[in-house]
């Protein structure tokens, strides 16, 4: 057995430490339910420590705060440059009125505004004192243009085109208020005029509703069960790839001899979804030391609130969600003949994680639909589409209940289902069982 021989320490720590051989695999070791739990813990220590300590792991987790690290590295000598240069408030705006209208303003609000003749304004960009102009014709306002001079020697870029859009913006205003004033309107007038209307969002509590929390509340869920979706298939990935290369390499054949087919099968279900969500973890520990980082940039982030009860339903869901899928990618780790068959019958049931995401408008239009109530019932569906409904608003709780149910159901069912596929198929080498095979497999007939 090379095989064996060749992924050694794993191998024989299991056959080691698992006690006396089995005739009847679904009895646990002695000692009842602590040997089980015995043989479980081993199995699923030694394929955890397998899988963390894998280049591609320790490659794959430093991605994502490497990444996050480069783009606050950049953003920070964007911000500096940014500050070493004059700030939308300090841009120059000289203004050349050759028009009948009457432009006042604050110089002390104001400080970097000036009324120049032609003659003083070109002799401004001549010296270089300045880039451009603005001369207001005396057609204005009955023509609206307005020239913009600029210097000869100046060329196009980036940094100009900000300063005047900033200009002509505060341009805009200087005239709407000398327009305004020529109407003989008063103060308050004028006022109402250039802000007509300001809208104060509040609950039927009165609380108040800002944009940044709308943005929030549809972000959360999103977030939520996007990284529930990525979980599922890193760690489908990594349950997949060891059960098909012990398979491959017949190290399967000497752990079996030792440790029954569901313990092995627990084991690997909880070590190798334990070095994915390792990961996981990872991810959300940059994430929440990113927040912090971003509330100065992002108001949205501060509209995020997580009360503790949602908290522990979106754990209890994504726990119960990763066992469901756990289940089904080891018996078809076990069934496939090799690696590529596996990641293809694999993709299938993993699309039943992604059609929640698919349809978050009927859960955004319609959370009480009948299409929602099957999403939420159906045990594939039911994690993705639950955490959602939870952040997104406040389900029946016969539907939180009854999906919980239905989810814990198939989670048992499907345990018990795939240790009974893996024992009677994950020693057939390069054959596909067949229907029957597996059916009978799982109503455990001889």
């Amino acid at each position: 057995m090379s095989g064996g021989e060749g992924n050694g320490g794993g191998a024989n720590g299991i056959v080691n430490g698992g006690g006396a051989k089995h005739s009847d695999d679904e009895r646990p070791a002695k000692g009842g339910g602590t040997g089980f739990l015995r043989l479980v813990s081993i199995v699923a220590r030694r394929d955890y420590l397998r899988t963390v300590r894998r280049r591609g792991f320790i490659v794959g987790t430093l991605l994502l705060p490497l990444g996050l690290g480069l783009v606050f590295m950049i953003s920070g000598l964007a911000s500096a440059g940014a500050a070493n240069g004059p700030s939308a408030a300090e841009v120059q705006l000289l203004i050349v009125n050759e028009s009948g209208l009457t432009i006042s303003f604050d110089p002390t609000a104001l400080p970097n505004v000036e009324l120049l003749g032609r003659a003083g304004a070109d002799t401004r960009l001549a010296s270089g004192r300045a880039s451009e102009y603005y001369r207001i014709p005396p057609s204005y306002p009955t023509l609206p243009a307005v020239d913009l001079i600029e210097a000869p020697q100046h060329g196009p870029g980036l940094e100009s085109s900000q300063r005047q859009a900033s200009q002509q913006q505060l341009l805009e205003a200087l005239l709407r208020e000398a327009l305004l004033t020529d109407s003989n309107l008063t103060a308050a007038e004028r006022n109402r005029v250039i802000a007509p209307v300001q809208i104060n969002a509040r609950t039927t509590t009165g609380e108040p509703v800002s944009d940044a929390a709308v943005v929030a509340s549809f972000l959360v869920p999103f977030a939520f069960t996007l990284l529930f979706v990525m979980s599922i298939f890193i760690t489908s990935g990594y349950l997949l790839q060891s059960v098909t290369e012990e398979k491959e390499n017949r190290v399967v054949e000497i752990v079996l001899s030792s440790v029954p087919s569901m313990p092995l099968m627990a084991g690997k279900i909880l070590g190798l979804g334990a070095a994915g969500l390792t990961q996981v973890v990872v991810w959300l520990l940059t994430g929440l030391i990113a927040l912090p980082l971003l509330s100065d940039k992002l108001g949205v982030v501060q509209s995020i609130h997580l009360s503790p009860g949602l908290l522990l339903l979106a754990i209890l869901y994504f726990v119960l969600g990763y066992l469901a899928f756990g289940g089904i990618f080891a018996a078809i780790g076990a069934m496939a003949p090799g690696n590529r068959e596996a990641q293809q019958y694999s993709g299938f049931f993993g699309f039943f994680a992604v059609i929640p995401l698919i349809l978050t408008s009927v859960l955004l239009t319609d959370p009480t639909s009948p299409l929602v109530w099957l999403m939420a019932l159906f045990p594939l569906t039911a994690p993705a589409t639950m955490l959602q409904e939870l952040s997104l608003s406040s389900p029946p709780v016969a539907m939180v209940a009854l999906s919980l149910l239905s989810l814990t159901v198939f989670v048992l069912l499907s345990m018990v289902a795939s240790a009974r596929i893996f024992r009677a198929t994950v020693l057939l080498y390069g054959v596909r069982p067949g229907l029957r095979q597996v059916v009978d497999a799982v109503l455990a007939r001889d």
